[in-house]
């Protein structure tokens, strides 16, 4: 694709952040989008199938990019770790050698984190369009579950490079829901709402954000019991469903 090219559809893509965000998705026409790019409509239908297929370029774009920090973060560690004994992974829980083990494994985590709190408050304008969306009623368009699919699909790039550890790895249903409502769901609604809390609260955003992260750490801290990290809650019933 030639550059002119690539500046036409970032520029429909921008504006078409820009006005869902703003109007919501059902508020915003394809007329719109196109006088706010400065492109013509048919330029449009030749990029994407309908307003649709724009917002799914655009979901598209924030999951691969999330999973590409989380493989450049995450694994090498994951990788290192279990080479050097220091860590192995189980259905329910991942091992540490030793409490230090575990202590630079989830540090490694916070830093990772922040790194996505950062790319998150970057494209806050995605991540309003996908809340707002959320609450519809719409079984097909509920693009929050899609982020879920997406790192669990065995196909993905996130996936492949988190199973080719030597350990089998495995989405336990107390590690599906502690990611989504723990982890997912605070990290949209803090880049969601970020601008507005920072007028109300009278703080600066690099204040809000180490905040923030330090409200992670003690929420991360709740799976480390001793040198082990918990994938599954230890009160669960036994006899429930199996890990994913």
């Amino acid at each position: 694709m030639r550059d002119s090219e690539n500046t036409a559809k970032e520029r429909i893509l921008n504006a078409a952040a820009k006005l869902f965000s703003e109007r919501g998705f059902d508020g915003t026409t394809v007329s719109e989008i196109a006088r706010k790019a400065e492109v013509n409509k048919a330029l449009i239908y030749y990029y994407f199938q309908n307003k649709a297929d724009i917002l799914d370029n655009l979901v598209q774009f924030l999951l691969e990019n999330v999973a590409g920090i989380t493989i450049d973060y995450i694994y090498p560690t994951i990788e290192k770790m279990a080479a050097a004994e220091a860590l192995v992974i189980k259905p329910d829980r991942i091992y540490f050698a030793d409490q230090a083990a575990a202590a630079y494994f989830m540090d490694s985590i916070n830093k990772y984190y922040a790194k996505v709190l950062d790319y998150a408050l970057e494209h806050r304008k995605i991540i309003r369009i996908i809340m707002l969306e959320s609450l519809k009623e719409n079984e097909d368009r509920n693009d929050l579950f899609k982020m879920l699919d997406y790192t669990r699909d065995s196909e993905n790039k996130l996936y492949k490079s988190i199973v080719s550890t030597k350990e089998k790895f495995t989405y336990t249903d107390d590690l599906e829901l502690f990611r989504f409502f723990f982890l997912l769901i605070p990290l949209f609604n803090f880049a969601a709402y970020c601008d507005e809390y920072q007028a109300v609260a009278h703080l600066t955003e690099d204040e809000l954000k180490a905040s923030f992260i330090r409200s992670f750490q003690i929420i991360t801290s709740s799976l480390v019991s001793g040198s082990d990290i918990l994938l599954r809650n230890e009160n669960s019933a036994e006899g429930g469903k199996q890990p994913k």
